[in-house]
């Protein structure tokens, strides 16, 4: 069924290097091999071209790519001005190996009636590629992590936490999807799912609850409980939520001006807009994208050779120490 990367995060994951690339008319990625670390790389804009060993992969807005130590990659096609992605580096602290797709379906399942929770618990699982459903969070989180490296913390843990951060809402998402992929819903749950996938294809469009009601055949009240049943908001509440986690990433990730992510997600008005972020973000918008100003854009090149910061230095070249890692290829 395929193979997995399990990391081991009892131990926050240890972070190298991160960047956000824009690149110039036909850049293609230079040839690497990484030695003991990880690089995760996620599209943010048109595609990006990497084969990683004898594999190809197209990467677009959402795709996530997890290279791991020892392989080699590199750009078998160039790109077009303007495609851009998010790269990250970072160490494991403890153990990563191999895992087969199959066990962890069985550690999830498992997991629901509390077998096996500790090892899901402890560990990042993440395939070589996949997409995430929902790119808001990630590309959030990814604009966290960079602000922070880029900042002046007093603790190199603060970057490592949120890197790990990030990591674990990957494989959160990954691990949903893998669930949905294998499990027969019932009908009802079925149909519920696919009104949160409309609303999130339709998110753009000035919605109504009377709307959704209509195209699937509801009535609008008993929509509205339906969706307080099933998690716990009504549907006017998912759908504001949605939106302003839509505005958020537009926030974090592009340059667009307050009146256009407003104009975009088709609020009445940038006045509305902006009373209602703050009321569910406790922040105005502009105070929400000035919170992450450090960013590294580095449109010249991709992966610069920066060093292995001496604290890492230390646990990586010391075999003996309890902090040492190990990459092995589990087979089962």
């Amino acid at each position: 069924m395929g193979l997995l990367w399990k990391i081991n995060i009892e131990r926050p994951l240890a972070y190298y290097k991160c960047g956000q690339f824009v690149s110039t008319e036909c850049w293609k990625h230079k040839e690497m091999k990484l030695t003991k670390d990880f690089e995760v790389i996620i599209g943010l804009q048109d595609s990006i071209f990497i084969q990683l060993d004898t594999l190809q992969y197209e990467i677009q807005p959402g795709d996530v790519l997890l290279i791991p130590p020892g392989i080699p990659y590199f750009g078998y096609k160039p790109s077009r001005k303007g495609a851009s992605f998010f790269w990250l580096h970072f160490f494991p602290r403890m153990d990563a190996t191999t895992f087969s797709k199959e066990k962890l379906i069985n550690y999830l399942m498992a997991s629901k009636i509390n077998v096996h929770k500790d090892e899901i618990n402890n560990a990042i699982f993440l395939p070589i590629f996949f997409r995430v459903t929902h790119t808001d969070k990630p590309f959030i989180l990814m604009k966290q992590v960079l602000d922070i490296a880029n900042g002046s913390y007093y603790s190199t843990f603060s970057v490592d936490y949120a890197v790990t951060e990030l990591l674990i809402e990957l494989t959160d998402q990954y691990n949903k999807q893998l669930l949905h992929s294998t499990i027969n819903p019932n009908e009802n749950s079925y149909k519920f799912a696919q009104i949160l996938e409309w609303i999130r294809v339709n998110i753009y469009q000035n919605l109504s609850v009377q709307e959704i009601a209509d195209t699937f055949s509801f009535n609008a009240d008993h929509l509205t409980r339906l969706f307080k049943k099933n998690i716990g908001m009504s549907t006017i509440k998912y759908i504001n939520t949605l939106k302003l986690n839509k505005a958020k990433e537009l926030l974090s990730t592009t340059s667009k001006s307050i009146k256009e992510i407003s104009y975009e997600l088709n609020f009445k008005d940038e006045k509305y807009f902006m009373k209602l972020f703050k009321s569910y973000e406790g922040i105005t918008p502009s105070k929400f994208r000035d919170a992450y100003t450090n960013i590294y854009i580095n449109t010249i090149t991709v992966d610069p050779e920066i060093p292995i910061p001496s604290h890492l230095s230390a646990f990586l070249n010391n075999s003996d120490s309890k902090e040492s890692f190990k990459i092995n290829k589990d087979n089962s």
